[in-house]
């Protein structure tokens, strides 16, 4: 299968490379977003000014918030609109549509096997465990005793 191929077959939704971009800079571009509009507000309140709301009702509308939205916006378009760092996402979110993703019979037959090493090696740890405890504290102690 080429690599073509594989990329068709993994994306069913029929999504390419560049809406991916995209929402991934709105779903960031978000959380800056809110991260700067938090930041402001401690910054703001440091100064000992009121981040009043604009609207009364709406506590997205306060000058911090609105703030913080422009300063996303900015750093977004800015790094959206270079050519280096959108060159790397785009490369990336192609790469990204190329993965072939496992089926869930996949997944479940995986995680059973992941749980099924675990019990296993919770049960060799438990049995090393206790063999040790029984060695160093009873064993080990009656032996000294005796020489």
């Amino acid at each position: 299968m080429s690599a073509n191929e594989a990329s068709e077959k993994a994306n069913r939704a029929g999504m390419d490379a560049k809406r991916l971009l995209v929402i991934v800079f709105l779903v960031l571009g978000s959380i800056l977003a809110l991260f700067f509009g938090h930041l402001l507000g401690l910054l703001w309140g440091w100064a000992g000014w009121a981040d009043r709301e604009i609207f009364e009702g709406l506590p997205w509308w306060s000058p911090t918030s609105v703030l913080g939205f422009v300063l996303a916006g900015g750093v977004v378009a800015w790094v959206y609109f270079s050519k280096e760092p959108r060159a790397y996402a785009e490369e990336a979110a192609s790469e990204l549509m190329r993965v072939v993703w496992p089926s869930f019979a996949e997944v479940r037959v995986s995680t059973l096997a992941v749980i099924v090493t675990a019990f296993v090696a919770a049960f060799f740890l438990f049995f090393a465990d206790s063999l040790s405890y029984e060695l160093m504290v009873e064993w080990l102690p009656r032996l000294w005793e005796r020489l």
